[in-house]
């Protein structure tokens, strides 16, 4: 009897061992699409699988599996909720339609989010991209604190800076919003990177540096910038060109800040650009406008004008 409980111990032991030994799988908790668009707007962290169909194939899978395996470690570092979806639309909000993968991660922040751009079945790699990015390390840059905290013109102290220029009504923009998190999260501690927004706050300093399509990418170091011109935006693509790749674009001084009849003028001319049927619709729109602009101008030119002496002349 005493040999059969001993065997039985051992079996047990074995087949503990053999438990730990193999590789963690799981699942994770499948919520629709409504259900994923209400936790984002309840929830601070949430971790969302987005899969290339109703079940996870192919790198799904391992993201799912490695995702499950670290799901309690993510819980009690972020309280995060680790969930998996499949909704096409959301997938394409956060820029993951059209990936050759058909899949991938989104690190959601207070609405804000993140893409996970690492192996798909490296637990390590994952789990430390996830807890240690709990916060947004883009910078949000504008007309007022864009020269302070940049220094571009001079070039000082506080390093390079990536910059993304946005502006409202684009879905591109919207799109790699997680992209240039991703790229942000990977550089950080050596390099900056920023969002300018046109619309909100930004338009001086995008008329500044010639932004006209939208997102634009530039980088500004060392007192020139590096105008991003790839057809390729992802996030291995942009922190390699924040890195080294820089050097294969052309270097471009930095541009004074217009004043403030340039800025408006091209101000106008931007508006115009984008809003072709008003100049038919308003009729009286760019006569306006132009009229405008002269009486801006001819003030202008009248304020530095010198005042013209009358000569007195004298009685015989």
């Amino acid at each position: 009897m005493a040999g059969w409980i001993v065997k039985f111990r051992f079996l047990r032991i074995l087949i503990i061992l053999l438990a730990w030994s193999l590789p963690v799988s799981g699942k994770l908790e499948f919520l629709s699409e409504e259900e994923v668009r209400q936790a984002i707007k309840d929830e601070h962290y949430i971790v969302v699988l987005f899969s290339d169909g109703a079940e996870c194939t192919d790198r799904c899978e391992e993201l799912e599996d490695t995702l499950a395996s670290i799901r309690e470690d993510v819980v009690e570092a972020v309280n995060a909720w680790v969930v998996r979806t499949h909704s096409p639309s959301l997938a394409a909000q956060y820029g993951l339609s059209g990936k050759s993968m058909g899949s991938g991660i989104i690190f959601l922040r207070n609405g804000v989010p993140l893409l996970y751009t690492g192996p798909a079945d490296d637990d390590e790699i994952m789990l430390s991209f996830l807890v240690t990015n709990p916060e947004s390390s883009v910078h949000a840059l504008s007309d007022e604190n864009f020269e302070h905290l940049t220094q571009a013109a001079t070039g000082a102290t506080t390093g390079d800076w990536l910059v993304m220029f946005v502006r409202g009504d684009c879905e591109e923009c919207t799109r790699f919003r997680s992209t240039i998190e991703a790229v942000a999260a990977t550089l950080k501690n050596r390099k900056n990177v920023a969002l300018v927004d046109r619309d909100v706050d930004g338009g001086q300093t995008t008329r500044r540096f010639g932004v006209k399509t939208f997102p634009a990418y530039i980088l500004f170091r060392q007192g020139r910038l590096y105008r991003y011109t790839l057809p390729v935006v992802d996030a291995g693509s942009l922190t390699a060109f924040a890195t080294d790749g820089f050097r294969n674009a052309r270097a471009e001084n930095i541009p004074h800040p217009k004043t403030a009849f340039d800025d408006y003028t091209e101000f106008c001319a931007d508006w115009l650009r984008e809003n072709p049927s008003s100049l038919y619709a308003g009729g009286g729109i760019l006569v306006v406008l132009v009229l405008l602009v002269a009486f801006v101008t001819f003030r202008h030119s009248g304020s530095t004008s010198k005042p013209v002496k009358k000569e007195t002349k004298k009685k015989k």
